[in-house]
């Protein structure tokens, strides 16, 4: 069914680290999501779209706000072209196609079963460069501009604006409410929040556990005593049964046949998400352990490739060592040599007596050579150094190249046809969700079938004041039909053999029906 969920926020160059305004537009319009993509002012392509939005990025103020990004959800009951007609109308609304924006329909998938809408808004106007929306602005600076003071609410609001007349034009009934339960006076719990990763976590990998944990303000919380053993996902349930046991009490005999329809399609959803879910998590489980054991065989191995290099590489640096050694006691010997040849008496007195100054020069050249002389020779012994060991890490690396490809090719075939394996039973899930969804939604279809015509037959007059003498059996005929109350509605309703009647396929089973 229809529900309100319109959540705004953004992306500035204060608060988020640089392109993440551009990394948002690729995010919504990735190809896995297989969105519905629509834009004004934007490049379509998600690379362009990105770069355009990196270009606007470079080009703002230091404290510039980028984007406004909004995420709403689309009522299931409305066709694909409904869905886009409806946001398209909502964001001209807002914007007037007076700045850039863009959004990105998710209904296929995962999102099969919760079709909501991205929308990003680059309020700035491509003309002056001057803020349109102003949607950070203060209640008081948007009403000296003449907009509605509150921005969230007036987005809120026409979100609901556009929602329920896309419902009224396609014919349903259903509404949304963007007001709290207790604002709208339904005496219903709400349910409490799931994120992303908690849902991923409880999906695919196991089921959550709750933990003890401080807080900011070092109190320590206990968790596992406040849960007692139950996750979001099953206290959420445990709020829906509740809300469904109060309205199935209502005076409304409307609303007690729709409880009791929801408790038993969320029964069967239940138990179909739990079998998709074990299977989900088997799933995962079977991927880890494979890659745990490429993980391991690859530890392994480069293991014995460290240990190799290590025991070549003892050998080699004791030689080097000792090269090294030898070097520097045949440099130093010979400078020894060269310093007690020009220090002897002989090679002062001539130093002293030779008033041109030749001898000096000689014995200044003499050091500068034998400087230059030892340095060469450090430098190519370094350089032979770090050739052996290029040479040593080359040998290592192809003797043992083999088997690392070997073992990586065969990673990547087992991982490929596991994941192979694993689409197909995604695909087979997918299927039975459909399947399940089909199902739900014909039984929604009858039961509102039954209410409007069990309204329509309250409604009519009772045959005994218009029928005549001639006309008995026709009123004993209309009579029977017009018993037709609330109260035979609900007993077809909570009778399953009555509801399911030549339906004896099993939701479970994805071949669909001739």
């Amino acid at each position: 069914m229809a529900i309100y969920s319109c959540n705004l926020a953004s992306v500035g160059r204060t608060t988020h680290a640089a392109g993440t305004a551009g990394a948002h537009l690729r995010y919504i319009t990735r190809d896995g999501a297989q969105p519905t993509v629509e834009a004004h002012g934007i490049p379509l392509d998600p690379a362009q779209a990105a770069t355009w939005m990196d270009r606007e990025e470079r080009g703002a103020r230091s404290n510039a706000r980028l984007i406004d990004k909004l995420r709403v959800a689309i009522p299931r009951e409305l066709s694909p072209e409904e869905r886009q007609a409806l946001v398209r109308d909502f964001v001209r609304d807002l914007t007037g196609d007076r700045v850039p924006w863009m959004f990105a329909i998710h209904q296929s998938g995962e999102d099969a079963h919760n079709p909501h809408a991205h929308i990003v808004l680059r309020d700035r106007d491509p003309q002056t460069g001057k803020r349109v929306l102003r949607l950070s602005d203060s209640a008081r600076d948007r009403e000296k501009a003449g907009l509605v003071p509150k921005a969230v609410e007036w987005i809120r609001e026409r979100w609901e604006h556009h929602a329920n007349l896309a419902l009224e034009r396609a014919g349903h009934d259903t509404r949304i409410d963007r007001r709290s339960l207790e604002a709208q006076g339904i005496e219903r719990a709400p349910t409490i929040h799931i994120g992303p990763r908690a849902q991923h976590v409880e999906e695919h990998v196991h089921r959550a556990e709750s933990k003890t944990r401080t807080n900011a303000l070092g109190r320590e919380i206990d968790y596992p005593a406040i849960d007692k053993g139950r996750t979001r996902k099953d206290r959420n349930a445990e709020i829906v049964d509740l809300n469904l046991e109060r309205a199935s009490r209502s005076p409304d005999a409307e609303t007690r046949l729709r409880a009791l329809f929801e408790r038993e399609q969320g029964r069967l959803d239940r138990q179909l998400e739990s079998e998709l879910t074990g299977l989900t998590r088997k799933r995962t489980q079977e991927e880890r352990a494979l890659k745990k054991d490429f993980r391991t065989q690859e530890a392994s191995l480069k293991s014995e490739r460290r240990d190799e290099y290590n025991s070549v590489a003892g050998v080699q640096r004791e030689a080097l060592r000792g090269k090294v050694r030898a070097l520097r006691d045949r440099q130093r010997d010979e400078r020894t040599a060269l310093k007690g040849r020009q220090s002897s008496l002989w090679s002062r007195f001539r130093r002293a007596v030779d008033w041109t100054g030749n001898t000096r020069r000689r014995h200044i050249e003499a050091r500068r050579v034998q400087v230059a002389a030892h340095k060469g020779e450090r430098h190519a012994l370094a350089a032979e150094s770090r050739a052996a060991w290029r040479a040593l890490r080359d040998g290592v690396a192809g003797r043992f190249a083999p088997c690392e490809h070997d073992l990586a090719e065969q990673k990547r075939l087992a991982l490929s046809a596991m994941r192979d394996m694993h689409r197909r039973g995604e695909a087979q899930a997918d299927a039975k969700r459909q399947l399940r969804e089909r199902a739900r939604e014909e039984e929604r279809r009858r039961l509102e079938e039954e209410i409007r015509l069990a309204k329509t037959l309250a409604q009519r007059p009772s045959p005994a004041q218009n029928a005549s003498s001639d006309t008995k059996p026709v009123i004993g005929r209309e009579r029977q039909r017009t018993a037709f109350s609330a109260v035979e509605l609900q007993s077809q309703i909570s009778d399953p053999t009555t509801r399911r009647q030549g339906r004896a396929q099993s939701y479970n089973d994805p071949r669909p029906t001739r």
